[in-house]
């Protein structure tokens, strides 16, 4: 078999295609890894800022047990105005 004089010189330019593929992906993925990074900080799921004193909660959970402990709060005391006006009735 005869391999054609030109088919040496066209080996090295098939590998480096292959390469540069490879680094356009990885482009790409460090490309979406920082959007999608951005992205949950702007959510308030990724790498909590310090909280100053008296600032609400950052963490969804937290907020979300802050406001659940409100509104039991809330309901305790309108089950308390409500038994105070039935008593005055």
């Amino acid at each position: 078999m005869v391999t054609p004089p030109n088919a040496r010189r066209l080996a090295p330019a098939h590998r480096q295609r292959g390469w540069a593929g490879l680094v356009a992906v990885l482009l790409a993925l460090a490309i979406v890894a920082w959007l999608a990074q951005s992205a949950l900080r702007s959510y308030g799921l990724a790498s909590k800022p310090p909280a100053a004193s008296g600032a609400p909660a950052s963490d969804p959970r937290e907020r979300a047990k802050a406001v659940e402990q409100t509104v039991i709060d809330q309901a305790r005391e309108m089950a308390r105005q409500v038994e105070e006006a039935e008593k005055g009735k």
